[in-house]
């Protein structure tokens, strides 16, 4: 009987070699890791979380807003909560897309490459919200100095930034890899030049009609100086993060570091509305309080022949108990002061709204 040969097993097995992998692996292979991996992703992981800081901030300062001027406009009261409700439907959709390539798409640069779903909330939601806060300061541009030519032109940049935003956001849409976004850079450049340009106004034209006010209040002047600075450093803000962008687009295309600041532009004009129209609240017992009794004395300012007036309640000195006269006829001196409601918060008048 003749010796069996041992039979010699093959240690790699047979689907080790490319050409003889089973169907159901082949589909399964990942592409190579780059090397400039840190590049291509980690701009887009930091933008997403400087969005969740902002939204977090953009919560407290509706909620804010909310308990402290309910008697705002309702024109004023739709624009904040229209602009709330375009924020939160931008995160929503931003988590989504953070899931798709940081989570079940871990690792997979094809996934990442073809999952470019900012052309909604960055495109075209970051443009239609910067152009919502623009349009707002053009209407009070336009009150302020009675003149459609400040306002106008606040008017026809915004609408601009609107219609380049929307159009490259259509266009992200078309091309699908974000490898090929950087070979259309026209449209973001006049999206973000015409933005910047828009805000940088703004700041000026407001600073140019609030300061040429004649205002007779010492009180009054102080909250015009508040408003002035709060919208200098606002616009400053924005202004400063759409240029980083144009130029960190134009320096460097083939990597996504323009993708931080373009997931935060959006955040950044819904919060700096906010703060302006918060600014107007003082805290009882704060900075600046002196005493909780108003005495019922307008004080106008008059923007220059303009027809618009607003009016400042100057606090009371005076004690807060008691009619001080003798004479129930003298209605100068019979009057008893009003008082602050009880809230930690108080409505100042109406200089920015």
């Amino acid at each position: 009987m003749a010796a069996r040969l041992p039979q010699v097993i093959n240690p790699k097995g047979p689907w080790d070699e490319p050409d003889t992998l089973p169907p159901h692996m082949s589909s399964q292979l990942l592409p190579p890791i780059p090397p400039d991996i840190g590049q291509r992703t980690a701009p887009e992981l930091f933008g997403m979380l400087f969005n969740y800081g902002l939204m977090g901030s953009l919560l407290v300062q509706v909620y804010h807003y909310y308990g402290a001027f309910p008697k705002d406009r309702t024109s004023t009261k739709a624009i904040v909560y229209t602009l709330f409700v375009l924020e939160l439907t931008q995160t929503g959709i931003m988590s989504y897309f953070a899931y798709t390539i940081f989570g079940s798409g871990y690792g997979n640069l094809d996934v990442f490459d073809r999952s470019a779903l900012e052309w909604f909330p960055v495109c075209i939601l970051g443009s239609i919200i910067a152009g919502i806060v623009q349009l707002f300061y053009a209407y009070r541009l336009h009150a302020f100095s009675g003149s459609w030519i400040a306002g106008g032109l606040v008017t026809v940049l915004a609408l601009l930034q609107i219609g380049s935003g929307i159009g490259q956001g259509i266009i992200s849409k078309m091309l699908v890899d974000r490898s090929k976004l950087t070979g259309k850079p026209i449209l973001v450049t006049i999206w973000l030049v015409s933005s910047a340009v828009c805000d940088i106004l703004i700041a000026s034209f407001m600073t140019y009609y609030l300061k040429r006010g004649e205002v007779r209040s010492p009180r009054m002047r102080n909250n015009i100086a508040k408003i002035v600075r709060y919208t200098v450093e606002t616009g400053a803000i924005t202004a400063l993060v759409a240029s980083i962008q144009v130029i960190v687009q134009h320096t460097s295309p083939r990597n996504n570091y323009f993708e931080t600041p373009s997931w935060t532009l959006g955040k950044l004009y819904s919060n700096n509305l906010l703060v302006l129209l918060n600014a107007r609240a003082i805290t009882v017992g704060g900075r600046g309080y002196t005493n909780p009794t108003v005495r019922g004395i307008t004080d106008e300012i008059n923007f220059q022949g303009t027809g618009v007036r607003t009016t400042d309640t100057q606090l009371d000195e005076r004690p807060t108990s008691g009619i001080h006269s003798e004479n129930a006829s003298d209605t100068e001196h019979c009057k008893v002061p009003r008082r602050y409601p009880s809230s930690r918060t108080l409505e100042l008048d109406n200089v920015a709204v």
